[in-house]
């Protein structure tokens, strides 16, 4: 049989810890007898009850489900004197922690999908940016093939005023010509003068 602070120190927890554990797990622990709980002694079975508590306990389960796995172990079935069986009560602290956990959980996994949403948004936007800058290059490109075709719009124009200007003086010089050999006389045009 060990006392509280044996059964303390050989589980590493606080005698608060320990005198918690005994109240919250009472249906899975042997009676505390009539010296109650301030010197109640630990059989074997409930040092291996103990342990099992803080295993189940530091391995992330709530009280409830600590005691679920003692229940299917096989432990708590025990009544208490009424015929009823003893029913684990979980501190409306524990429970508080338990929705705290749950809580946070889900808080941290809706900032982990908001953090990704913000990667992708940081990613599409460098997309656009990279996008934009593709498109400029594009347009000062389309820019300067615009300004050549315009140059070289210019240069046709030009050459058509000159050609025209050209055959408009050589229509003039027929017109004269021709206009010139009407006002000949026949005589003129018969002997050449």
């Amino acid at each position: 049989m060990r006392t509280n602070v044996e059964m303390a120190t050989e589980l590493g927890i606080s005698a608060q810890t320990l005198k918690n554990w005994t109240r919250d797990f009472s249906p899975f622990l042997s009676p505390a007898g009539p010296l109650s709980e301030t010197a109640r002694q630990f059989s074997d079975d409930d040092v291996f009850v103990l342990k099992r508590i803080k295993d189940h306990l530091a391995s992330g389960l709530t009280f409830e489900e600590t005691a679920e796995e003692l229940r299917a172990d096989g432990y708590g079935a025990a009544n208490n004197g009424n015929g009823a069986h003893s029913a684990l009560t979980v501190p409306n602290a524990q429970q508080g922690f338990g929705v705290l956990t749950d809580t946070l959980r889900v808080m941290i996994e809706n900032q982990q999908t908001v953090q990704n949403s913000l990667q992708v948004n940081r990613n599409l936007l460098g997309v656009i940016i990279q996008d934009n800058f593709n498109l400029k290059e594009e347009n000062a490109k389309l820019r300067e093939r615009m300004q050549k075709l315009e140059q070289e719009l210019a240069e046709i124009k030009k050459r058509d005023q000159e050609y025209r200007l050209t055959v408009e003086q050589r229509m003039m010089r027929l017109e004269n010509l021709m206009r010139a050999e009407a006002a000949k006389s026949p005589w003129q045009k018969l002997f050449g003068g």
